[in-house]
């Protein structure tokens, strides 16, 4: 294919994928969702064309690299968005038991139905299919809620963030049970708290000695690093996205941490810039990462599958699942109107990224597993988070309609407020002429 051909496409994607967000914000329906079935109308090119944009051997390799730098990048444009104080912390300790509960229930309920519905499924690989689909998807709760008011704001960013990394801890753990036949709390408590320590000491390190830099190039470089720490967490099985997520809280709440000795060895001026250039940085490059990767997943999977009556029936019943049990956590959390955080729990790129870290010895112990891995799970998975997706949008534009009638009832109350003011002037001065 000619290169200029493919850096026009490129380009148009790019182009495409910037107004989908702005449609997004004015309506409320995640450009995610079009974003994978724009990549599905590719899957047309094979039929209408003599080439094929990618073929198998990359797409996979291709979607794991996005997957990764896409979820460090969404992490970091989330966590240079939250400031340190009491609306943050009780929002966070909330955020925590909502993700953790959440994720429990929904995967062993999900690894239940599916092993219900499937012959020859252990109950440890079942929980290795329903784990990716019990985690939230920062990456598309998070670009959705900029409109939302700050509490519940600050609210879906902690928990669909700690569903993150607390579902990718619970994935290594199931990794290490099945190639290691069991993992002691005493190791994962102590992994934990290592990560968080040394996620902490890193970050000070790095914001101190980035502000020496002067090169015009060192918030790339920064984002290099933030990389390479992330890959090195992930081979010594650490919980890598809290080196990110702190990391970028501190940055952006420098003047909290930095205190007493601390504040001396920092320049405001110098870190101030790095925080601005960082988040204009992190904004852009997340945009272009997430429209490729949601575009290459939906060229991926196989939309016929979705016609599939075992797919559609497990899907049904897993999606139910999930709702329910989503319901169930956040009542007594939340303790006022569940609405609409209840349908704000898509699946997305967590959920595609840890599909494909599932061990491939795994399904080769299991030759029934085989054909049920390669055509039943895809649907499932795309199903649900199609069907989440729709779900959130329905609820986005419901909530946002809800707002916007708010804000003209306000707006209606004021003006009456003033007009009954200003003719509560004019009767005074006709009293006193």
């Amino acid at each position: 294919m000619d290169a200029y051909i493919i850096i026009i496409a490129l380009a148009v994607i790019i182009i495409i994928s910037h107004f989908l967000n702005i449609y997004s914000e004015k309506t409320g329906v995640p450009s995610v969702l079009i974003l994978i079935l724009f990549g599905a109308l590719l899957q047309l090119d094979t039929s209408l064309f003599s080439f094929e944009i990618l073929n198998e051997d990359t797409q996979k390799p291709l979607l794991k690299i996005l997957g990764i730098g896409g979820l460090i990048l969404i992490l970091l444009e989330a966590a240079l968005d939250l400031k340190i104080n009491k609306t943050m912390i009780f929002s966070s300790i909330k955020a925590f038991f909502s993700a953790s509960l959440g994720l429990i229930g929904t995967a062993l309920a999900g690894a239940y139905i599916l092993q219900y519905f499937t012959q020859d499924l252990s109950f440890l690989a079942a929980l290795f299919y329903a784990t990716p689909l019990s985690i939230l998807s920062s990456a598309i709760i998070i670009p959705s809620t900029h409109t939302f008011p700050e509490d519940k704001k600050s609210f879906l960013i902690y928990e669909s963030t700690f569903s993150d990394v607390l579902g990718l801890l619970m994935f290594q753990i199931l990794i290490s049970v099945f190639n290691e036949g069991g993992v002691s709390s005493s190791t994962v408590l102590g992994k934990l708290g290592l990560s968080i320590l040394f996620s902490i000491g890193i970050s000070i390190l790095l914001i101190y000695v980035f502000q020496k830099i002067k090169g015009p190039t060192k918030l790339f470089l920064l984002f290099s690093i933030l990389i390479l720490l992330y890959s090195v967490g992930e081979a010594l099985h650490l919980s890598s996205l809290l080196i990110v997520l702190i990391f970028g809280i501190i940055l952006n709440n420098y003047e909290s941490v930095f205190r007493g000795v601390l504040s001396k060895i920092i320049d405001p001026e110098r870190v101030n810039s790095i925080q601005d250039g960082f988040k204009i940085i992190i904004q852009e490059s997340a945009f272009v990462v997430r429209t490729f990767f949601f575009i290459l997943f939906g060229y991926y999977v196989s939309l016929e599958s979705l016609l599939n009556v075992e797919v559609i029936i497990i899907s049904i019943v897993l999606l139910a699942i999930i709702y329910i049990v989503r319901f169930l956590v956040l009542l007594p959390t939340l303790r006022t109107s569940t609405w609409p955080e209840v349908f704000l729990s898509p699946r997305g790129l967590i959920t595609i990224l840890l599909f494909f870290s599932i061990p491939e010895n795994l399904v080769a112990d299991y030759p029934a597993l085989t054909e049920f891995h390669a055509n039943t799970i895809p649907g499932i998975f795309l199903f649900i988070i199609l069907g989440s997706a729709l779900f959130m949008s329905n609820a986005l534009i419901g909530f946002k309609k809800i707002e916007s009638k708010k804000l003209e009832e306000e707006r209606e109350a004021i003006e009456i407020d003033s007009m009954s003011e200003s003719l509560q002037e004019e009767r005074e001065a006709i009293e006193i002429d």
